[in-house]
């Protein structure tokens, strides 16, 4: 029961990320964007692109999860390799030096969006493993 409950606040801290993340885009970065010069500008839409990389990686391994949680599908299904985390090169890195000269709000969204994908990374390796683990206890062949 405790992991269910702990799926679900990481759901809703997910959900409730990109819709902050969705109100920023839209009501104020086109504003703050115009104020930047050419370097700042890039680097403002660098990381807008990773914070919105990082909440969509996210965001599909927790659904995919929960289909394994509701029964829908097996673990070993759920980590297969186009179903595990993606993007680790890009959503993985911290950039928090690098956004230091951003707008405070976008700093907090990259702050918080990266804690959230290294904790989920985290997860999809310990779900991998166990995964393994199954499959060489069962003896069967992990589905591609």
């Amino acid at each position: 029961m405790a992991n269910i409950e702990f799926f679900d606040r990481t759901m809703l801290e997910a959900m409730s990320l990109l819709a902050e993340s969705r109100r920023y885009l839209t009501d104020k970065a086109e504003a703050e964007s115009q104020k930047m010069d050419l370097e700042q500008g890039l680097a403002n839409s660098m990381e807008t692109m990773r914070l919105v990389a990082r909440l969509t990686q996210v965001l599909a391994w927790l659904l995919t999860h929960r289909a394994v949680h509701a029964g829908e599908m097996s673990i070993a299904e759920a980590t297969v390799p186009d179903r595990r985390l993606g993007g680790r090169d890009l959503c993985a890195k911290d950039s928090s030096d690098a956004a230091k000269t951003l707008p405070d709000e976008l700093q907090s969204l990259l702050s918080r969006s990266h804690s959230l994908y290294l904790r989920i990374a985290r997860l999809d390796d310990q779900a991998t493993a166990r995964a393994e683990i199954n499959t060489k206890v069962s003896g069967g062949p992990r589905p591609q």
